[in-house]
């Protein structure tokens, strides 16, 4: 007896044992006191019992992480939660802990708190990853105290419920928060919103219909959705309760319902057998009827995919991202505005939903033109025929066009010297178009596409008929034209030089700028008359073109080397186009001459503002930290965001100009370094950049990297700081990067103590007390960080930027 109770008992100690192993292997519990850190991301992880979810830190690129939860059999690793998806943490000493205290947080590499649950934390068990994707926290009593399902991100998964309170905004390719939301709107109806400062404004459920005519019920004030496991998204507001259904409804089929960073709502089923997701229910059928699609100014139309378009006068504000629209190549503003300067273009079948300053019935085209034009905040307004309904814009956003005959015309207002030749000829090429797609390659992928044609009319085999004929007529003259112009050009032999310009023809006049002839840019400067600085690489003078547009014109005074900077600079004109950076308009290369012309910047250079004592210009803080913020945007667009990786390779207050609202601007691309990215690094030649701004390993020989600006930056940053060159902060150091690295590790254990006093002797002492003494705080560590000896130690600048985004709030 007693030995078989010997065995039974023996027995259970086994059977518990491999329980606790089954456990420990399973990880989906997260115990009190414990921890998963960023350094062992790929094995430290929580995963369901079933298998289905993982949670853990996810690498969105070189050394940034967030903590998030994602479909662990998706081929992509797809994320359906995220704690920081806006502020990743670092590669080294991040952590995510379940505090004695119950509470579970998310700390930075240096202790700084990015995410902490919300929540009455007491008798706190442990935190576990749910077989549903939920991540929770329970007590000793069992009951869920916090829960991931109430703060959703981008994406609802089956059985979690969509109430008053949750929400899903979309997170960008440079995981930053998108322009759309997916919520219960005041009226208590489920809707996708558009949602920037100018504007919010709902577009799902269609706006210019009734509720009624978009099967939704007005009045309910229960505020409760779900989507549930067999696909089928159900709302309180769903009039008699017909709800939208997966295409392949059903049981037993891993789904999500995401809000895509185009503002449209799409539900994906995943294939268990390769991981692919696909597209099982999309609640906007038409992609141009999404608000803000392109932007502020942008036009959506289809040719026949959607595609994205500038109207006459304006051109495209960053090519590699449609959701910053387009902007006025001339800007209309109150001071002397003469209304006698300005014209209207008509687009015909175009609208720009809402932002209407008011709105008149029944009035005459000339009445509601008269309107507009004596107004300098009007943008342009629409007209519809029949009605006499008369909508003078504050802004134009959410621009369309449709693709039949239809009584909305949009009339732009633009002054009367912006030139908008070929508007009433049919098919002329009045849009820039661009695909919407991530790519600064735009010189070669660039295409044209035409404005509806207000004249055509009839339909049928007759339309077509002439439509056909026309383009055989147009197809005839243009190859007649080229033919004569390329024998009228060519008919002298071409030099050596000649023949290199000529290959890049092509290239150059199809892409956002163009060739300038020698003839043309000594007129406009008036014979390089007055100018603007002197660089390694040649001169800049200012100018003046036919347009009446102000440029700055580089001028690469050394043949042999100029040539080589400026092929160089040629590469990637066509890729880069940001806010942050200077914009290139055009270039010339005629014999021995090699030139730039980009846009003129106001204000200069930073360095003439900071250290030039006869300079009366004073940057207030708010100014300054601006600065950094732009030039760390312009640095991670170069470095993370185009399809080449881009290195600067001489960022300092010279090459960093202000435009006339003191918004920085990045010049100077003539010592640039392109490396593919994913590829090998490459070996430089020999040291690029300027004494007191070079990272150490131009110096050691290690390949170069984009790590080689973000120390620059870093020196930028003291002296935006501090007012002062950095080779003046330290008396009686010959050395530069010596001094560099007795003043980092000076600052490095003042901001290791509480002491808050040092930062007021530390920054520029001409700025008005008091200042912002928490943003100074955060400028000087990632000074600090940017100016570590080991580049694998100094941070990204993608994680500036959201760092300062951060500091910003």
């Amino acid at each position: 007896m007693a030995s078989s109770i010997a065995t039974l008992f023996a027995t259970a100690s086994i059977l518990s044992f491999f329980a606790l192993i089954s456990r420990a292997e399973s990880r989906d519990i997260l115990s009190l006191g414990s921890s998963l850190r960023v350094e062992s991301y790929q094995t430290n992880i929580l995963q369901s019992s079933d298998g289905t979810f993982s949670s853990g830190f996810y690498e969105v690129y070189t050394d940034a992480f967030m903590f998030s939860i994602w479909y662990s059999k998706a081929a992509n690793k797809t994320i359906v939660w995220s704690a920081n998806p806006d502020r990743p943490v670092h590669a080294r000493r991040s952590a995510i802990t379940l505090q004695k205290d119950g509470n579970m947080v998310l700390k930075d590499y240096d202790g700084t708190v990015l995410w902490q649950a919300d929540g009455n934390f007491t008798d706190v068990q442990h935190a576990q990853l749910l077989n549903t994707g939920n991540l929770i926290i329970k007590d000793t009593r069992g009951n869920t105290v916090w829960q991931s399902f109430d703060s959703p991100t981008d994406t609802f998964l089956p059985t979690q419920q969509i109430t008053a309170t949750t929400k899903l905004v979309p997170t960008t390719q440079s995981h930053s928060r998108g322009n759309y939301i997916f919520r219960f709107s005041d009226l208590s109806v489920l809707s996708l919103i558009y949602d920037v400062p100018e504007v919010s404004d709902i577009y799902w459920p269609d706006p210019d219909q009734t509720l009624y005519q978009d099967g939704r019920n007005q009045y309910n004030s229960t505020r409760l959705g779900i989507l549930d496991n067999s696909g089928i998204l159900a709302s309180s507001d769903f009039a008699d309760g017909q709800p939208l259904v997966a295409s392949d409804a059903g049981p037993n089929i891993n789904r999500r319902l995401t809000l895509d960073p185009d503002g449209n709502l799409r539900m994906y089923s995943l294939n268990d057998s390769d991981g692919s997701w696909s597209v099982s229910m999309v609640a906007m059928s038409q992609p141009c009827n999404i608000h803000g699609l392109c932007g502020p100014s942008g036009i959506c139309h289809y040719s026949p995919k959607p595609t994205c378009s500038c109207p006459p006068g304006y051109v495209i504000r960053n090519p590699g991202n449609w959701t910053e629209g387009c902007m006025a190549i001339i800007n209309i503003t109150c001071d002397h505005y003469d209304k006698k300067s300005m014209k209207f273009v008509k687009l015909p079948n175009t609208d720009f939903w809402g932002s209407d300053q008011q709105h008149r019935l029944s009035v005459s085209f000339q009445t509601c033109r008269n309107i507009c034009i004596s107004d300098c905040t009007c943008k342009g307004f629409q007209y519809q025929e029949g009605t006499g309904s008369c909508y003078p814009k504050a802004y134009l956003f959410s621009g369309r066009t449709y693709p039949t005959q239809d009584v909305r015309t949009i009339y732009l207002k633009l002054p009367i010297r912006v030139n908008v030749s070929g508007v009433a000829i049919p098919h002329s090429n009045l849009f820039d178009s661009v695909a919407r797609h991530l790519d600064c390659d735009q010189m070669n992928k660039s295409i044209r596409e035409p404005f509806p044609d207000v004249h055509e009319t009839g339909g049928g085999e007759s339309k077509w008929f002439y439509f056909y004929g026309f383009i055989a007529a147009f197809f005839a003259v243009e190859v007649s034209f080229i033919s004569f112009a390329w024998f009228f050009v060519l008919r002298r032999e071409l030099r050596p030089s000649e023949i290199w310009a000529a290959e890049e023809g092509y290239k150059v006049m199809t892409s956002n700028f163009r060739r300038y002839s020698y003839r043309e840019l000594v007129k406009a400067t008036r014979k390089f008359k007055v100018e603007l600085g002197r660089g390694g690489s040649g001169t800049v003078y200012k100018g003046v073109l036919e347009d009446d547009r102000q440029v700055a014109v580089k001028k690469l005074e050394n043949v042999r080397q100029g040539k080589e900077e400026f092929q160089a600079e040629l590469s990637i004109i066509g890729r880069i186009n940001h806010m942050n950076l200077v914009r290139i308009w055009g270039v010339c290369s005629e014999g021995s001459h090699r030139l730039l012309v980009s846009e003129y910047v106001e204000n200069g250079s930073l360095a003439n503002i900071l250290f030039n004592d006869k300079n009366n210009m004073l940057l207030d803080w708010k100014g300054r930290f601006n600065i950094a913020l732009g030039v760390a945007k312009g640095l991670a667009y170069l470095h993370h965001e185009c399809m080449e990786w881009v290195i600067h390779c001489d960022v300092k207050p010279e090459n960093i100009l202000l435009d006339e609202n003191f918004e920085p601007k990045i010049t100077d691309f003539g010592l640039a370094k392109l490396l593919n990215r994913g590829g090998p690094n490459q070996n430089v030649s020999h040291i690029r950049g300027t004494l007191g701004y070079i990272a150490p390993e131009w110096v050691s020989g290690l390949p170069i990297t984009a790590k080689v600006d973000v120390y620059s930056y870093g020196v930028v940053l003291l002296e935006l700081l501090s007012g002062t060159r950095v080779s003046e902060l330290v008396e009686g150091s010959d050395e530069v990067h010596n001094m560099l690295r007795k003043l980092v590790r000076m600052l490095s254990d003042k901001l290791e103590g509480d002491e808050q006093s040092w930062i007021d002797g530390f920054v520029d002492s001409k700025l008005d007390r008091p200042f912002n003494y928490a943003q100074a705080r955060t400028l000087i560590k990632l000074a600090v960080s940017c100016l570590e000896e080991d580049r694998s130690k100094r941070p990204t600048m993608e994680y500036i930027v959201q760092t300062l985004l951060v500091a910003d709030d």
